[in-house]
C-alpha cells in the first residue's frame, strides 16, 4: 500500500504566534511590553520551556503540576491550575502568571488582571499550536531568538524521523492518555501529528477533538498494531515494552506482535520543548524492528520519580 502524503508542514514562525491563544490580548497584536522579572508559571509544559529559554531564574512560583526540571519543581507552590493562590502571587510580587489556555479559572485571572498580574494563557492543544505558545511565551519573557532556534530544532528533529521512517509500514497505533473513561490522542493533538512522522496512523484521527473520550470496544474494533499507553502517572506503575492489562485482549495485533508500550505521561503528553525527542520515542515504539526499541528508562520519568 503507498505511504499516505504527510500533511501540510506547520506553518513558519511568523505564523505560528497566531496559533497561540492569548487570553489578555484580544483579537490584535498587543502592544511591545518589556519582559517581565517576576513569573510563574501552572502549566508543566510551560514551566519545561522557560527553563529551555533560559529563564528558570525568574520564576518565582508554579502551580502544584510542575514537578520538572527540578530549578523549577523546588519553587513555592500556588496551588491548583484554576484556582492559584492569590495572597501567594501578591506575596511574591509576580508580574506574569503563565497558565494554559481554557475556561477554567478563567474568572480569577480576570480578577488577577485587576491587581495588576497579567496572566498570559498559552494554548497546546493542537501541534501547530504547541509551537505557537513557545513563539509566544519567548517573545513575552525577551527571549525571541533562543524561542525561535528551540521551534527551528523541533521541526528539524520531526522532519528527520519522517525522512526515517518514509519507507517503512503506516502501523495502526492507538495512543492513550487516560482510563476509566478511555481518552485518547484524536486528530490535531501534538502526538496525532508526531505519530504520523513517526510512520503511523492514529486509529482515533476521525475523532471530534484533539484529546477526546473514546469507546474501548470502538478502539479495540479497529485493531490497532501499536499501543503506547501514558494513562497511568502513580509511582511504581508499569514502565516497559509489555502487554500489561491490555493482555487481556490478546487477538489484537499489538499485544500478538509485543508492540505495548506503557509510557510515564511526562515522555508524551506534555507539548514543550521536547517534542522534537517525542517524535524519536514514538518511532522507536511503531518501528522497534528497525530503529531499536527504547529501554525501560526511556519510557520512565527522569529519575524514575
Amino acid at each position: 500500500m503507498a505511504r499516505p502524503p504527510l500533511r501540510r508542514p506547520a506553518p513558519r514562525l511568523a505564523a505560528l504566534a497566531l496559533a497561540v491563544g492569548l487570553g489578555a490580548c484580544g483579537g490584535g497584536a498587543p502592544p511591545p511590553r518589556a519582559p517581565s522579572e517576576r513569573l510563574a508559571v501552572l502549566a508543566p509544559a510551560a514551566a519545561e520551556t522557560l527553563a529551555a529559554l533560559g529563564q528558570a531564574e525568574r520564576v518565582v512560583a508554579v502551580g502544584d503540576y510542575v514537578t520538572w526540571p527540578p530549578e523549577l519543581a523546588a519553587r513555592p507552590r500556588l496551588g491548583a491550575y484554576d484556582a492559584p493562590s492569590t495572597e501567594r502571587l501578591l506575596e511574591l510580587e509576580v508580574d506574569l502568571l503563565v497558565t494554559t489556555a481554557g475556561v477554567a479559572g478563567r474568572e480569577e485571572r480576570r480578577r488577577l488582571a485587576a491587581l495588576g498580574v497579567e496572566t498570559l494563557e498559552l494554548d497546546t492543544a493542537t501541534y501547530p499550536a504547541a509551537l505557537g505558545s513557545i513563539v509566544a511565551l519567548g517573545e513575552r519573557v525577551g527571549a525571541a531568538e533562543r524561542a525561535a532556534a528551540l521551534v527551528a530544532e523541533i521541526e528539524r528533529r520531526v522532519a528527520a524521523v519522517a525522512t526515517a521512517t518514509a519507507a517503512l509500514p503506516r502501523r495502526r497505533v492507538l495512543i492513550v492518555v487516560g482510563r476509566e473513561p478511555l481518552f485518547v490522542a484524536g486528530p490535531g493533538s501534538h502526538l496525532d501529528r508526531l505519530l504520523e512522522a513517526a510512520g503511523g496512523v492514529n486509529v482515533a484521527a476521525d475523532l471530534d477533538s484533539p484529546w477526546a473520550q473514546a469507546s474501548l470496544e470502538a478502539m479495540l474494533e479497529r485493531a490497532p498494531e501499536v499501543v503506547v499507553d501514558t494513562s497511568d502517572n502513580r509511582p511504581g506503575a508499569l514502565r516497559a515494552l509489555a502487554a500489561g492489562e491490555w493482555g487481556r485482549w490478546p487477538f489484537l495485533p499489538a499485544v500478538a506482535a509485543g508492540r505495548v508500550a506503557h509510557v510515564d505521561p511526562w515522555r508524551l503528553t506534555l507539548p514543550g520543548p521536547r517534542l522534537g525527542e517525542m517524535a524519536e520515542l514514538l518511532a522507536r515504539l511503531v518501528h522497534p524492528e528497525a530503529l531499536g526499541a527504547p529501554s525501560p528508562t526511556e519510557l520512565d520519568a527522569p529519575g524514575g520519580r
